[in-house]
């Protein structure tokens, strides 16, 4: 039975100068919590301002603005009044955005209960709440249940203290004080339970004809989604806050309920590509091998790539050759550093060196596209342990053809690097969104400066090995003879875009 309007909202983005630019992925967050409303008898839809018919992107002062005007979004909630409006915030580098969205929904109506969701009210928790008035809660960690929960007390206008992962705002009638009450958080720990994303309540065809342009990846599939088949990580890398958002064990769902779902998306939405966006997707190799066994014996015919980067000891000779007949096109692996001393005493991640080799040579071999995450600038490094990690990527190209994605150190908040930087005043500034928003990029701008190096040293790494890739890379193409006709017809057609390559080449 109905109960209650609610409308979930994915808010716009902003893409400031020197960022990647505009990308698209499906709000997967949103999708599953209102799958579960309306599994349970709310009248729940999804507002996704980055492919409505009236989503623009436009270039204003130095940025990108992808989304829809503040007077269609209030248009929209005016029309669908709802009782409880939820916003995804899944970025804190966006979160001015999601931010932005509660202020107008209660420009339209006060009494409208709104709350926000994702890794960055998770940190933040009670202070996010005091600095941003127009949001009535904060769900801390997963949103599903939570949600739900939320929704029946505010229907039946009861206190939410007994409600785990929110903070909320309330006032105290006799001291006549508003105050923020912070519930425990917990994990959602049998995962199979959750029904698929409510992929109905999304107008997939306008994402598939938006995002081919548009992709969260550089490689473009037709008709790709991303899915999510385990949660959590009990690893502890200083850079990372995925264990703050989902926690650190980690849950997956049975291998019937992850076949079920390709299976269901293929058939319902006609999907050719999948990303598995886990953040641990090979954590239990037997699991993954179980699940491309599945694939593989109902000849269920997709290709899929790994985004977030699996780890390299978790893959052997017999799961990579089963990964590249299931349709694997490519595998990410979180390299981070070229020093064995930074991965074990800085970064804190269990990886031997050695063995990123052995994976590169074996993915050569069974013919799959390996590329690998490397991080520099951490607190701690030293210009010479940069170096050994701009040369073990360089050696790792050069060698079996692994292109390298380097990014810079970025204080995210709540990370134990944030902490270290702050406390040892490493930061070069107070961080804002834009700020992370920039820092974030493949070619960022630190934010860490210590006695051993400052962000212009790091840009500076960065462009070395920019430059070696693509030195190498245009000598392969000149020793091709099939090449010639292909670098003729670019000068001639992009000559802008040839001098851009020259200037890497010639750093």
């Amino acid at each position: 039975m109905t109960f209650m309007k609610i409308l979930l909202i994915n808010p716009p983005r902003t893409y400031f100068q020197g960022s990647k630019g505009v990308r698209l992925g499906l709000p997967l967050g949103l999708m599953y919590i209102a799958a579960v409303l309306e599994e349970n008898g709310c009248a729940v839809k999804i507002f996704d301002s980055l492919i409505s018919e009236k989503t623009e992107i436009i270039e204003k002062d130095n940025f990108l603005y992808h989304g829809v005007s503040e007077d269609y979004f209030k248009d929209v909630v005016s029309r669908e009044e709802p009782a409880l409006v939820g916003i995804g915030g899944p970025f804190s580098a966006q979160i001015h955005n999601a931010v932005r969205a509660a202020d107008l929904v209660k420009q339209i109506n006060p009494n409208i209960f709104v709350v926000i969701g994702g890794p960055h009210a998770s940190v933040k928790g009670a202070d996010f709440l005091k600095e941003n008035k127009n949001i009535d809660a904060a769900v801390v960690g997963e949103g599903e249940l939570a949600m739900l929960e939320l929704a029946k007390a505010i229907k039946d206008k009861r206190s939410l203290k007994a409600i785990s992962n929110v903070v909320y705002r309330f006032s105290d009638n006799q001291e006549r004080e508003e105050k923020i009450f912070t519930n425990p958080w917990t994990v959602i720990k049998k995962i199979d339970e959750l029904p698929l994303p409510a992929y109905h309540l999304m107008d997939m065809e306008r994402y598939f004809f938006l995002s081919y342009d548009l992709s969260a990846r550089p490689t473009k599939y037709n008709r790709s989604i991303s899915m999510i088949t385990s949660r959590g990580c009990p690893y502890n890398c200083v850079f990372c806050s995925i264990h703050l958002h989902m926690g650190r064990i980690w849950r997956f769902h049975s291998v019937e309920y992850v076949v079920n779902h390709i299976e269901r998306v293929i058939s319902d939405y006609k999907v050719k590509h999948i990303s598995f966006e886990d953040d641990n997707f090979t954590f239990n190799p037997r699991r993954c091998e179980r699940i491309l066994d599945e694939v593989l014996t109902k000849k269920i015919k997709f290709s899929w790539d790994t985004p977030n980067g699996v780890r390299v000891d978790t893959l052997n000779e017999k799961l990579l050759k089963k990964m590249k007949k299931s349709g694997c096109q490519e595998l990410i692996i979180g390299t981070e550093s070229g020093s064995q001393e930074v991965l074990d005493k800085i970064i804190n991640k269990n990886l031997r060196l050695e063995n990123v080799f052995k994976i590169a040579q074996l993915c050569r071999k069974i013919k799959i596209k390996l590329r690998s995450f490397f991080v520099i600038g951490f607190p701690g490094e030293t210009k010479k342990d940069i170096q050994k990690t701009i040369d073990f990527a360089f050696a790792l190209y050069k060698e079996y053809r692994v292109r390298p994605n380097l990014m810079i150190a970025t204080p995210l908040f709540g990370t134990r690097l944030y902490e270290i930087s702050q406390k040892e005043n490493f930061l070069v500034k107070n961080i804002t969104s834009k700020d992370l928003a920039l820092a974030t990029q493949a070619r960022g701008f630190g934010l860490i400066e210590t006695s051993d190096f400052t962000p212009e040293d790091l840009k500076k790494f960065a462009r070395e090995l920019e430059a070696k890739i693509s030195r190498l890379d245009l000598i392969r193409k000149l020793s091709n003879p099939k090449e010639y006709f292909k670098i003729l017809k670019l000068i001639f057609k992009k000559p802008d875009r040839v001098i851009h390559y020259l200037k890497r080449i010639l750093n």
